[in-house]
């Protein structure tokens, strides 16, 4: 086998295994929107204001 096949050979199983990576990362995204009903979390208010956020609640009392 030469060198370039075998480079072929690495860069394909190389890219075989992101994109099951891919696949399962987007799988368990969708479980975890489903966990949540379906809603969306804005990443930027759990950022500015903590897990409250997630809730609805952006204040404490």
């Amino acid at each position: 086998m030469s060198k370039e096949m075998a480079a072929i050979l690495v860069f394909g199983a190389i890219m075989v295994g992101a994109i099951i990576m891919f696949v399962l990362e987007q799988r368990a995204a969708a479980r975890r929107k489903a966990a949540r009903g379906g809603r969306e979390v804005d990443v930027s208010n759990l950022i500015a204001f903590g897990s409250a956020a997630g809730e609805g609640k952006k204040t404490h009392d």
